[in-house]
């Protein structure tokens, strides 16, 4: 239903009557009662109860509700990087510090607990994200919007009047993350925002942005963990160290020999080596890896381990590759396959336990 100014109105939901003393975008209305208190309420809360039937009036009241929601798409369509500064532009004004942020913006800066405000979601992050905005009534939503929104980039999200803000529990948004070039996968988030007059106050949350006039509330919504690049110098060492130690036995050994002297004419030297492939034992922090990965990783320094055993003419080389669901155990002996004169057989159990292979080379 439409309404114009002065149409006298009764509240569906309250036994009140007053009359609309302003129209205003977004299908929204206020409502002064009889009692002298104004009301900003939606166009379906409310029902005209006395009308006008003069028909230019009725024009004219159509022709102003077109205008204004002609203005109102307007401002929402606008986008960003082609918005006004002193109207949208608020990333331009922050360094990135890859948080999603809530950013409120008041109508009026001298009616803090009256004043109607704007929501935008703000995207100070690397990734690009897909969203989804709604508000909450218990366990059911109402949606307000959904998109995609670029990296270092913001939305509009809608005006809110602060009585809406008591009729609802607050916001819910979900986000999605992704970057059109490569980039690590991140699990999707849900985060709540609530916010009341009271909010307006705390001066830990009011912000003047450089170069900006309005008064704006820049709240934190969800900030990225920085994510470590996994540490190989523990492994490369590791590596090093027992080459050394495989070089050192070498050498002992053939000292020995030559000690000993002619009574033993041949010297056998048994060159083998133990590898544990637990990814602890390969990785500082596999935190961020997937169990695909986990297993490709493994399988991978499996091939480097027995081919820098062929090299080193190593005579026996055990990998130790734990029980679990016997997925890594499958796949090194599907790699065995492709080793011309190799033999492998389970290490022996009182040493290795029952998950370890032993190969012969």
């Amino acid at each position: 239903m439409k309404f114009k100014e002065h149409d006298k109105v009764r509240f569906l939901n309250d036994a009140v009557e007053g009359v609309v003393t302003r129209i205003l975008p977004n299908g929204r209305i206020e409502v002064t009662d009889n009692d002298g208190f104004a009301h900003v309420v939606p166009n379906s809360s409310v029902v005209r109860i006395e009308f006008s039937i003069d028909s230019s009036q009725i024009e004219a009241s159509e022709t102003q509700d077109r205008v204004q929601q002609s203005e109102s798409e307007i401002i929402e369509s606008i986008p960003p990087d082609r918005a006004k500064s002193q109207n949208l532009s608020i990333i331009s004004s922050m360094e990135n510090d890859e948080t999603i942020y809530v950013a409120v913006r008041l109508h009026n800066e001298k009616a803090l607990l009256t004043t109607d405000i704007d929501l935008l979601l703000v995207n100070n992050t690397s990734y690009a994200i897909n969203f989804t905005a709604a508000r909450q009534f218990g366990n059911l939503r109402h949606g307000i919007g959904a998109a995609t929104i670029n990296a270092r980039n913001e939305k509009f999200l809608g005006i809110f009047s602060q009585d809406e803000l008591h009729r609802f529990n607050g916001f819910e948004f979900q986000f999605l993350f992704f970057g059109e070039q490569e980039y690590r996968p991140r699990s999707p988030v849900t985060k709540y925002f609530y916010i009341s007059s009271n909010d307006f106050l705390h001066p830990d949350y009011q912000t003047r942005l450089q170069g900006r006039s309005g008064e704006i509330l820049l709240m934190p919504l969800y900030e990225l963990e920085q994510e470590q690049a996994p540490d190989i110098s523990g492994l490369v060492e590791k590596y090093k160290n027992s080459e050394m130690e495989s070089e050192k036995r070498r050498i002992d050994a053939s000292r020995s020999a030559k000690v000993k002297g002619a009574k033993e004419k041949f010297v056998i030297l048994s060159r083998q080596k133990v590898v544990d492939l637990h990814i602890e034992e390969l990785l500082k922090d596999p935190s961020g890896l997937s169990n695909a990965q986990i297993i490709s990783y493994q399988l991978n320094q499996f091939m480097y381990e027995m081919d820098q055993a062929i090299i080193n003419q190593l005579h026996k080389i055990t990998f130790i590759h734990g029980v679990g669901e016997g997925i890594l155990k499958n796949a090194i002996r599907e790699e065995l396959k492709k080793y011309p004169g190799v033999r492998w057989t389970s290490a022996p159990p009182e040493k290795f336990g029952y998950g370890a292979t032993e190969i012969e080379l």
